[in-house]
Parts: structure tokens; sequence; C-alpha cells
């Protein structure tokens, strides 16, 4: 039974790959042998009898060697094979790479097919060839096939805001105060890119489109500068009497005035400028700074409470912080100094 199974497999084939190739020379280097068998599994017919056929007989066609700038790709049994496989292969790239758009496929290399002959075997399908191939290029420094894609790509990219600095008389000098904090843009830009084998080899700009402007900061620097101090416009800190001069007092030096007000009175800015400290410091309590430009600061101590930061940008007026009783100090008041690049000076002189 076994003997009449083998002898119509191989009669099917026989008539199978002459129909399908040409010139096909089998040559019958095989022997059947009766021997006894206890396990009738060991047995194989149908399909996987016809694989064992194919692979082990000694079967020759007419066939073509597919070659890549003369390397070897894959036997093939014509040139229409070959041209089918090459369009998998393209669009196998083609549908992977990530543009939005595509102009051309091509292949880079020279394809050419000789004329040959080969074993039964050493044919495949075409999905069998385009796989390897595939496979092969991704692990190749060289690729046996280079696909190369030409298209547009369109991103949208981040437009930063330019900083502008504009002059401010209405600020003092060396006071800066950001008017506009700026926004980012968006613009779209399109791009000839080239591919190949899905790796992005060359990019060119082709248009540039803003969708949404870039809003751009806008920062005042203070200009204005009193010819001396003494000319300088200065607003009153806290409501109240002058309760202690600027000069000396009990045997040492009073740096600047003390108002009496009551506890948590609002305090207010001299001048515009920017805050240099605003913290605790020895004998001083709760003590605020201000520079206002060209060496002139002013100081605010034994505060309640302080309303603002370090390098916080303040206007003429504004309020900073409370008057408190911290620090050497034996009752709620505002201690107020003015400074000239270090020296102390009447407070009076300046404010109304």
């Amino acid at each position: 039974m076994w003997k009449k199974e083998f002898n119509k497999t191989y009669v099917e084939l026989q008539n199978e790959i002459r129909s399908k190739y040409n010139n096909v020379i089998i040559k019958k280097d095989f022997t059947l042998d009766k021997v006894k068998v206890d396990d009738d599994n060991v047995f194989i017919s149908g399909d996987n009898l016809r694989e064992v056929m194919l692979k082990r007989f000694n079967i020759v066609v007419d066939a073509f060697l597919m070659k890549s700038d003369n390397r070897k790709v894959a036997y093939v049994i014509s040139e229409s094979q070959g041209k089918e496989i090459l369009s998998s292969v393209k669009n196998y790239y083609s549908n992977k790479v990530e543009l939005n758009s595509i102009r051309k496929v091509n292949i880079e290399n020279k394809v050419t097919y000789e004329a040959v002959k080969a074993r039964i075997g050493e044919l495949h399908e075409n999905s069998e060839i385009v796989n390897a191939l595939i496979e092969y290029n991704s692990k190749a420094q060289r690729p046996l096939i280079n696909i190369k894609i030409v298209g547009n790509i369109i991103k949208e990219e981040i437009i930063y805001p330019t900083t502008i600095m504009k002059s401010s008389d209405k600020l003092m000098s060396g006071v800066n105060k950001t008017e506009c904090e700026g926004r980012n843009g968006v613009k779209k830009v399109t791009s000839e890119t080239i591919v190949v084998n899905n790796n992005i080899v060359a990019e060119k700009i082709l248009k540039t489109e803003i969708t949404t402007p870039a809003q751009n900061k806008e920062i005042h620097v203070g200009t204005y500068k009193p010819a001396i101090l003494q000319l300088a416009y200065m607003n009153r800190p806290s409501r109240g009497s002058v309760s202690s001069s600027f000069g000396m007092r009990w045997g040492k030096m009073h740096k600047g005035i003390d108002i009496a007000a009551s506890f948590g009175a609002t305090i207010n800015a001299a001048l515009d400028g920017t805050v240099t400290y605003a913290a605790w410091q020895d004998g001083y309590g709760n003590v605020i700074k201000i520079d206002h430009g060209d060496g002139i600061e002013t100081i605010y101590a034994h505060c309640s409470a302080i309303t603002v930061k370090k390098g916080e940008v303040i206007n003429r007026g504004e309020k900073i912080g409370e008057v408190g009783n911290t620090g050497n100090s034996t009752g709620p008041h505002l201690h107020f100094e003015v400074r000239e690049n270090g020296e102390p000076k009447n407070p009076e002189t300046y404010i109304k």
C-alpha cells in the first residue's frame, strides 16, 4: 500500500513540475527496498511526502539567478517573478514610511537576471523571498535592495518669542519691569524628504507657514535718573508723624527717621524699584530693602509683616509691608532710611 502511495505522489509531482517549468531534468537516484516496520506512524503521505521529494530528489529546471549589483539575491523561474518580488519589496517600504505624501519610489540597485540550471529545492515562493530580503536588509550594513522614496513630510514646530527691551522714563534707572510675558507660536514646516529603506537620508525645507504667531516678551527698562538725590520725588512710606529725626541720638548716629504709626499700618514704597532684601536682620527685625538704581536705596525696618519678595519689581506707593515692633524697638513704628551709594541721607529732605 505504501509503495503504491509513493509512486502515485511521485508521478503527480513529475507532472506538476513539467507543467510549471521548462526543460525539467529528473534523475531517478533512489531505490525502494522492502523492510519490516512495527509502527505505521513512521510513514508519511500526501503533502508531507511531496515536500520531502521536492527537497531530496535531484530535479533540475531552467531558471534565472536574480542579482543586485552583481550580488546573488535568489533563484527565480522568470524575470517576471523577479519583478513581482521587487514590487512587493517596494510596497513594503512605501507602506512603512512616515511621510504625508509620496512622489517617487525607485530601486537604487542594478538588478540583472542570469540564465542557470537550478535544483527545484532552491526555488521558493515570492512571499518567502520577499520576507528573506527584508530581514537581510534590516540586519546587514550593505542591504541587497535599496528602495529610495521621495516625498513630503509636514511638521509643526514651536516659534519662541523674541524679547523686546523698551526704554521707559517712568521707571528709575536700573529698574526693569516685564509688561508682557510673551507666548509661543506655531509654524507648519513642509520638507522634501528622501528615505532609503525606512532611514531618512536627506531633508530640504520647501515651505514654512505660520499658523499661530508668537507674542513677543516686552520688558521696560527704566531710564529716569535724578540729577541729585534732593530732586527725587519720594512718596511718604507711612502715615504718621516723625517721632525721631535723622542725626545723633543718645550718643549714636540715627541713620534714618522713625515714623510713629499704629501696629499693622500700611508701609508703601517711596520710589519705583526692585526688592533686594525681605527678611529678618539683627537690630532691624523684619526689614525690606529696595534698590532704585544709581546707587539709591531705601530701607524699611521693624515690620510686623512683609508682603513682597526679593527680586519683585515695586511701584512707588505700592504696599510692601505693615508697621510693627520687631527687632530693637520700644514700640510700633517705621524706621525709614535713604542711602546714596551706601551713605545715609536725611529722608525728611525728600519725602513730602
